[in-house]
């Protein structure tokens, strides 16, 4: 008997966690996040404890409590008798098979023990690689995972310390990862699985056909009609529709949407709206979205001017820059930001060199320091600030006190390119961001964006091509919306079992 079970993902916008059993066989669908389940009981200086995170975030339902299926190192430093330890029962999941990069799809892989194999295309490891690298705090285990709750000697003088990642290079583990190749099914286990790229709003996403004992289960994860890679999209729809799907969980971020901008409408939309501006031209955006990036690059261009991105975004950008596949911008369509920090001297001559490199200490991490000052071209507020009309900058909200280097002039704009707040932090957010251009005469921000998600009429579109016995709403707060397009949608609550 085929088996899912759903511990997260339904009746909400991420958070997805899905099994999926097969005789012998058991694969994750993804391992997310739930960012309102995690704002409902955290916050920016609340936040679960290193050595229970994994029982907090069972005691809120953001993990099921399975045995076997977590890293016993935190299990272990929790309760030498832990429930969940497997007590030599083995794994409790063969693989966990990776949509894409987004936190609410990957968010609590590092929870997971290392020895359960991971699925998922290279630009998708790439971007857990950089979250790996680059994230400040957490546990951030994506690729590699490291013993935790370890001592080891001092370096210096008798005793012993806390480990930290560089004391713990010689043990750590290499989380095994197979590269889901576009038109190559990969046998796992008692699961044929195909892989198709798709086109979303980050790099790498896939969707996927898993064949099992009771028919192909499609799973979307996230994907769109109107970016740069609509063709791969328009490729996993005819191989849905030259399938017989038993069941299609597909995702419904913007079920109760009409169509929206495409990325190339949006560059439009920009290039009217950058060239309108008289002088700084600011704009929020998701950090990590190259396909926003390249639209940028290419509106900042046509108006004679240039996109800055920050040092993060570079980093990130070089780490996927040998993917031939991606849609990314060119290297002298963009410059690097370094914004000031800490005691704010950098490209002041009254410092050596090495001091002012201090302020960026806490700010990055070493690989992203290493990488901006391995001789890049580093352009400074006070630059920007005197030539305001040849820049288009990167500017969100943990960024925005760059405001304050910058003194945007008379008819600089900013632009809103994201999402609109879907809950109160997003809102708060909103307003503290147009509290500060109100202070800096900046007015309203204008908001353009492209969705990285199908609309209502394009998911009824796919489900209707594809033709599967069953519907399952996944990645929506509009599961009924379903039912208009479907004669079998299963409706189901977080930790439902649907057998096939």
């Amino acid at each position: 008997m085929v088996e899912l079970t759903f511990y997260g993902g339904v009746n909400e916008i991420g958070g997805t966690k899905i099994l999926l059993e097969d005789q012998q066989t058991r694969v994750l669908l993804d391992w997310g996040l739930s960012f309102s389940q995690m704002n409902d009981y955290y916050d920016e200086f609340l936040n679960a404890r290193g050595f229970a995170t994994i029982d907090e975030y069972i005691a809120f339902g953001m993990l099921p409590a399975i045995k076997g299926l977590y890293r016993e190192d935190h299990l272990k430093h929790a309760d030498s008798n832990h429930p969940l330890k497997d007590n030599g029962a083995g794994k409790a999941a063969d693989a966990v098979i990776i949509s894409h990069a987004h936190m609410d799809h990957i968010g609590m892989i590092p929870f997971l023990r290392p020895d359960i194999q991971m699925m998922g295309s290279e630009a998708t490891y790439s971007i857990m690689s950089y979250l790996e690298q680059t994230m400040a705090a957490g546990v951030r285990d994506y690729c590699n995972w490291y013993p935790s709750f370890r001592l080891v000697p001092m370096t210096r003088g008798n005793g012993m310390k806390r480990a930290m990642r560089p004391d713990l290079e010689s043990e750590k583990v290499k989380r095994e990862y197979i590269v889901a190749s576009k038109g190559t099914s990969h046998q796992l286990g008692d699961f044929e699985i195909a892989a198709y790229p798709v086109d979303h709003s980050l790099p790498g996403a896939s969707a996927y056909i898993i064949k099992t004992s009771a028919g192909n289960v499609a799973y979307t994860g996230d994907l769109r009609f109107h970016g740069y890679d609509v063709a791969a999209t328009n490729e996993y729809v005819k191989a849905l529709e030259g399938t017989d799907i038993k069941a299609l969980l597909c995702e419904g971020t913007n079920a109760d949407e009409s169509p929206g901008l495409t990325e190339q409408s949006l560059e439009s939309e920009l290039t009217q709206a950058i060239d309108n501006a008289k002088k700084l031209v600011l704009v929020y955006y998701p950090q990590r979205d190259a396909s926003r990036i390249l639209t940028l690059s290419k509106a900042a261009k046509a108006c004679g001017r240039k996109l800055l991105i920050n040092p993060k975004q570079a980093f990130y950008l070089d780490m996927l820059k040998s993917f031939s596949n991606l849609h990314l911008p060119n290297t002298n369509d963009v410059d690097i930001l370094l914004p000031k920090k800490s005691w704010g001297v950098w490209g002041d001559p009254a410092f050596e060199e090495k001091i002012q490199k201090q302020d960026y200490t806490s700010a990055y991490s070493r690989v992203i320091r290493d990488f901006i000052f391995d001789g890049r071209t580093l352009l400074t507020p006070d630059d920007v600030a005197k030539a305001q009309e040849e820049y288009v900058v990167t500017c969100g909200f943990y960024e925005i006190n760059i405001l304050h280097d910058l003194a945007p002039g008379k008819n600089s704009c900013y632009i809103w390119s994201r999402s609109e707040p879907f809950d109160d932090e997003g809102r708060f957010e909103l307003e503290r961001v147009k509290k500060w251009l109100n202070h800096f005469g900046l007015g309203e921000p204008l908001s353009l964006h492209c969705s990285g998600h199908l609309s209502g009429p394009e998911t009824k579109e796919l489900i209707e091509k594809a033709q599967p016995e069953i519907v399952v709403p996944i990645h929506t707060e509009q599961p009924g919306k379903f039912e208009a397009w479907h004669s079998d949608v299963r409706i189901l609550d977080k930790n439902a079992v649907l057998q096939l």
